[in-house]
Order: C-alpha cells, then structure tokens, then sequence
C-alpha cells in the first residue's frame, strides 16, 4: 500500500511541477502587467493617477482588514500608577447575600 502511494507520488509529481511553474508564470506575468499600467498611469497623470491607484487598494483593504474598536485600544494601554503613601487604602467590602431577601423564599 505504501509503494504504490509512492509510485502515484512519483508519476504525478512531474505534472505538479510543470503546472505549480505555469500558475507561477501566470502571476509573474500579471504582476509585470499590472506595474507596467500603474507605471503608464503615474506618467500620464502624475499624482492625481497615484490617488485613482490608491483608492481601490484602501477600499479593498478596509473590508479585509477588521475595524479596531476604540474600547479595546483603550484597554491594550495599561497605565501603573504607583500610589502614594499618604492615600488611605479602604478596606475591601464583604460579599453580601441576598437570597435570605427574596420574595417568596423560606430562610
């Protein structure tokens, strides 16, 4: 059973190859496009095209990324303030049960 999974692995793995290098050239190739057109727009219009660029990319990328909730960036800052000697420390208040008060309960 074992050899035969390695023989599969074996005449398939030519056929990997050659098709992991085709979707390579694929994205290599897309990639040169893509700088090529962002190149050629930068040219013609200058800054304004950088911004009509940028804008889809920032759009994009806010839907991707999650959207930070001021609470919990308030809560990753945690500030230590050492106390002084002349503050008065209260006591810490009992735990008071009140299951003996309710309506309808028998003590």
């Amino acid at each position: 059973m074992e050899i035969m999974s390695m023989v599969r692995g074996l005449c398939l793995l030519p056929i990997i190859i050659v098709y992991g290098a085709w979707l390579l050239c694929q994205f290599t190739l897309g990639l040169i496009m893509l700088l090529l057109v962002a190149w050629l727009i930068h040219t013609l219009f200058g800054i304004a095209g950088d911004v009509v660029l940028a804008l889809p990319v920032i759009y994009v990328l806010s839907y991707l990324l999650p959207n930070p909730r001021f609470g919990d960036i308030a809560n990753t800052f945690n500030f230590k303030i050492k106390a002084n000697g002349n503050d008065k420390v209260l006591p810490k208040a009992q735990v008071v049960d009140f299951k003996a008060y309710r309506r309808g309960t028998k003590p």
